[in-house]
């Protein structure tokens, strides 16, 4: 009875033991197929990651071929639009010109490729610095067949090449170098043209400036070349101590601002002006008058008008309000010299009632 209790009792444990192994096996092989299933799961995850970043990839390379596309498709549906509201076109042959919209798709292909191309070419063209760009220039001007002696034209002063007209050379050279035929100045011998415009006036007040030697000077009928800026020039001549000017017409001069002869007038007291016209409907009343007195008080600054050494001068100031020649301290020496004719002759003094021509004054 003792021995089977005691293989009864080592069967026991070994039925125990051999359940305990089984236990411990059946644990690992669980924790084995968890472990497994575990690592399977981060493989799969980390794969499926990968071929989301490849396709982000892949449709952001398509993106700017996919925009292309929907350009075109947009340009094909717009044409087929516009070909259902205006009709197809014709030929000369009367057949329809029409394009599949194969050959439309291959079309704007064509263009994007060739406006990606111009792009990049205008990227790489290179700048030009300041010296090739003189050198450019300076090469085009030596370039072009032209004498020396052209001269560019002002948009400005449209008439400024009329300045080298002979007639104004001449005139200018004359003033500026006092020649014996500027002391009785009549612009008319000189500048016949009552349209003269004013940059030949301008020239020729310029030279004006210069002189010292005129006594008399006849400026009038130039409408269109004495303007505002004219009159004022002259004015400003007129004032000059170097200027000898005191016999002055400048009648018939329309295109003149009233407050610019109202300058004028003012400023008459400071000049040699003891003779003088203006027309009578180019300044008001009152300052004919003002002006009229004023070269009367004027006529004590000098005696120019009234010297006998003078008398070749005197007897051409003429076509003025009152005419020096008939001042009564020079009627002995006018007789002497045998021109008491020119007393008694209303044409040759321009009297106001006598139509005369004003291209002999």
């Amino acid at each position: 009875s003792g021995s089977e209790s005691g293989s009864n009792s080592s069967s026991g444990s070994g039925s125990s033991s051999s359940g305990s192994s089984s236990d411990s096996s059946s644990d690992s092989d669980g924790s084995s197929s968890s472990c497994n299933s575990s690592s399977n799961d981060d493989c799969n995850s980390s794969d499926s990651d990968s071929e989301d970043q490849n396709d982000r990839q892949r449709t952001q390379a398509k993106r700017p071929k996919i925009a292309a596309e929907e350009r075109m498709i947009k340009t094909i549906d717009y044409s087929r639009s516009n070909e259902h509201i205006q009709g197809p076109k014709l030929n000369v042959l009367g057949k329809k010109q029409s394009k599949s919209v194969s050959e439309v798709y291959e079309t704007g292909k064509d263009e994007i490729d060739q406006e990606e191309e111009v792009t990049q070419t205008s990227k790489n063209v290179p700048t030009l610095t300041a010296a090739e760009l003189r050198k450019i220039l300076s090469a085009d001007d030596n370039g072009c067949d032209i004498s020396s002696n052209w001269v560019r034209r002002s948009t400005r002063q449209p008439f400024r090449s009329a300045v080298s007209a002979p007639n104004v050379r001449a005139l200018v050279k004359k003033l500026e170098k006092n020649d014996q035929d500027m002391v009785v100045l009549k612009c008319k011998k000189y500048l016949s043209d009552p349209d003269t415009p004013s940059v030949i006036v301008d020239a020729m007040l310029d030279a004006l400036e210069k002189n010292t030697n005129c006594q008399a000077l006849y400026i009038q009928n130039f409408n269109e070349g004495m303007r505002d800026e004219q009159v004022l020039h002259l004015f400003r001549i007129l004032q000059l101590p170097s200027c000898r000017i005191w016999c002055l017409n400048i009648g018939e001069t329309y295109n003149v601002k009233k407050r610019t002869w109202g300058q004028f007038t003012n400023g008459l007291k400071k000049t040699k002006i003891t003779h003088m016209y203006a027309s009578e409907h180019t300044i008001s009343g009152a300052m004919k008058e003002k002006i009229r007195e004023t070269i009367r008080i004027n006529r004590r600054k000098h005696n120019m008008h009234i010297d006998p050494d003078n008398l070749d001068v005197i007897v051409q100031c003429t076509h003025c309000w009152w005419n020096p020649i008939n001042a009564r301290v020079l009627r002995p020496y006018v007789k002497q010299r045998g021109l008491e004719h020119i007393l008694f002759d209303k044409v040759a003094q321009g009297a106001k009632d006598v139509v005369t021509d004003s291209s002999n004054i």
